[in-house]
């Protein structure tokens, strides 16, 4: 008989891995072992380090070779790090309708980042499915009964947006200050926003700074850009235009769409502006510019655009 072990075990080793916080390398010979007795456990272990390339060298079609036996065997975690990797094209060609068809398997037997995972695709209409935004709160609405940070957030918007459920912003508030509670950098910012602007909050700038610094001290783009404008406006703290110019910088140089706007506004009106985020701090500080037309400036979350990057994905 193969060995089972509880789904909160597995949850929390899977934590654990995927953090990077274990203290000691799993021993790659003993899950070896172990799993060529039938031990699912083993070949789930040996499909995390493989994934993650802890132990051994990272190879995702290895990967997916041994989530595939746990996963054939019910194992809930290995069907939902298999979907992850069909969804991804990771060591497997990229099949939407493969990865739906796992994260339902492993969603019907409670697995919360399936659920995730699932209410995602029914957002996006990936896997054949048509969107279904309905169908997407329920199984948000699942995950977040069992504290999912990203089922929280992505409930959360739905609830903003009234989008497959009843708009109702002091609801959305309260999931997203759950899942800002547990780090979700992408709840803090919308939190950050609803604070800043009292919506569904009680406007607070304190506690718009509070979340948008929180999550701008992770890096996170978003967060980065609109902490550049709470500075560049005097929202909550008083105003810093060099170090709103180095934040848009940072943001911009990662992608983020609205910090993208403001920094090539800021080189546009500032000549000679250094490309580099922390010259240009230096510059603006040394110069006494100001930033332009503060009208000009933008933050994320400001037209709430609902589409892919409405919702917080976790693979």
């Amino acid at each position: 008989m193969r060995k089972r072990t509880s789904l909160w075990v597995l949850l929390i080793t899977l934590f654990a891995l995927c953090r990077a916080k274990a203290e000691h390398l799993p021993d790659i010979a003993h899950l070896l072992k172990s799993a060529s007795k039938g031990d699912i456990n083993a070949e789930f272990m040996l499909g995390l380090s493989y994934e993650f390339g802890r132990g051994v060298e990272q190879d995702f079609g290895e990967a997916a070779r041994w989530y595939k036996k746990a996963a054939d065997s019910g194992h809930t975690g290995a069907q939902e790090h298999l979907g992850g990797l069909y969804a991804q094209g990771k060591g497997v060609t990229r099949d939407d309708r493969a990865a739906l068809n796992w994260y339902r398997r492993a969603a019907f037997e409670g697995d919360a980042e399936a659920q995730t995972n699932l209410g995602c695709m029914y957002f996006n209409g990936q896997g054949g499915l048509q969107p279904d935004y309905s169908e997407a709160a329920r199984w948000f609405g699942k995950a977040a009964d069992q504290n999912n940070p990203f089922a929280q957030a992505n409930l959360a918007t739905l609830y903003l947006e009234g989008l497959g459920v009843a708009r109702d912003p002091e609801k959305a508030g309260s999931l997203y200050l759950e899942a800002a509670k547990r780090g979700n950098w992408y709840a803090q910012v919308r939190l950050a926003w609803m604070s800043e602007h009292g919506v569904g909050r009680p406007q607070d700038l304190t506690e718009t700074l509070k979340w948008d610094r929180m999550a701008a001290q992770d890096g996170y783009p978003a967060a980065l850009n609109n902490l550049g404008y709470l500075y560049e406006h005097g929202l909550g703290v008083a105003k810093d235009f060099p170090q709103a110019a180095k934040l848009y910088c940072e943001a911009a140089h990662a992608r983020q769409p609205e910090a993208g706007h403001n920094w090539a506004v800021l080189q546009l009106k500032i000549k000679g502006l250094p490309d580099d985020c922390s010259e240009a701090a230096r510059w603006i500080a040394q110069s006494g510019q100001e930033l332009g037309n503060a009208a000009e400036s933008v933050e994320a979350g400001s037209k709430r655009p609902v589409d892919n990057s409405t919702i917080a994905e976790k693979h």
